[in-house]
């Protein structure tokens, strides 16, 4: 249960034009105060195809307040992540559409606004779910981006070109992650309740499945300070700490409530992790317990009054500002923990 008299507090509240899904914080030196909210919605007529639309906002938190800095009208976004080692911050964003774009801050005196760099196109008729880099650890000049599809497959992503592409799952994969300490070791999760890990150089068996979720597997994330720790969360309202040496068996196993949609480590070198609930709010949760089989919510957020899908911490040196989205109230929200 979370402690008593840490619970955060709300500063800002933006209401988007669709359902809002993916928030990210910007890592790179200089521009930890942005941050970005995707959002999503299935838009159907009686008189033409269903269409699934978007909006791409971008953000500054100043003075505890979120100031709109550029809007990108677009298709549906189900994910996006920041590219980490670069002087000029730099999104890739996963649409609906099958296609993976790259966006970069541009920064003049008048205005800062997102600026597409590249545009590439994986699947015609599948949505790219859910997308990760591969420097957050090794920050090899060879960075790549794995993304994961509505079709079960996960490709691999270099520069510009889609280098490798495979069966992974039997229904939607709606997460793939890197191991940062290792490249060639990227792992995904699907609508099968499978968790499966692969190893680039020998695709496309895994090697290993788990079957420890119950229902499918919607989340997963490494940790960026501790070499051997991942994280997974489920429809079945189950967050697993794993040790990626010895995967028959999690380390940790804990009920949060609610399916677990998104997992993000903490950026500032601590045992915290933020979950996405979904129909049961956002938890931070001590991850230091992990030996006792079970670990500890510290603090709840629960003032969205709908999916808990999109969350992040600030990556700003000791920051307590952490920030949310929920779907179908299309609301972002800033908060602060104690």
């Amino acid at each position: 249960m979370a402690q008593l008299g840490n619970t955060p507090v709300t500063l800002d509240v933006f209401k988007t034009k669709y359902s809002a899904d993916s928030i990210e914080w910007c890592p790179t030196d200089g521009h930890q105060t942005l941050l970005v909210c995707g959002t999503y919605q299935l838009k159907s007529s009686e008189k033409a195809a269903a269409e699934r639309l978007g909006c791409l906002y971008l953000f500054k938190a100043e003075e505890e307040k979120l100031k709109l800095l550029d809007t990108v009208d677009c298709p549906a976004i189900l994910d996006q992540k920041w590219c980490y080692a670069t002087t000029v911050p730099t999104l890739a964003v996963a649409f609906a559409s099958g296609f993976v774009t790259l966006f970069q801050v541009k920064a003049s005196a008048y205005s800062t606004e997102l600026v597409k760099v590249e545009e590439i196109e994986i699947w015609k008729d599948a949505m790219a779910l859910s997308l990760d880099w591969s420097n957050r650890v090794n920050q090899s000049p060879r960075v790549k981006i794995a993304v994961s599809s509505s079709n079960g497959e996960i490709a691999l992503v270099e520069g510009i070109k889609c280098t490798n592409q495979w069966k992974a799952h039997d229904f939607e994969a709606w997460i793939t992650a890197f191991n940062y300490w290792n490249e060639n070791i990227l792992w995904s999760g699907g609508d099968d309740c499978t968790l499966k890990g692969w190893d680039a150089r020998i695709l496309p068996s895994p090697v290993f499945t788990s079957r420890k979720h119950s229902t499918g597997v919607c989340s997963l994330h490494c940790h960026p300070f501790k070499e051997h720790l991942m994280i997974s969360g489920s429809y079945d309202e189950h967050v697993l700490l794993w040790d990626t040496r010895r995967m028959k068996a999690p380390l940790a196993d804990t009920h949060v409530g609610g399916g677990v949609w998104r997992l993000k480590w903490s950026p500032h070198k601590d045992d915290r992790l933020l979950a996405a609930a979904m129909h049961n709010g956002f938890h931070i949760i001590d991850s230091s317990s992990g030996n006792t089989g079970s670990l500890e919510v510290i603090s709840s957020y629960m003032d969205h009054d709908s999916l808990a899908y999109g969350c992040d911490w600030c990556h700003c040196d000791s920051s307590k500002l952490l920030a949310s989205c929920s779907f179908y109230d299309n609301s972002m929200r800033l908060w602060q923990i104690a």
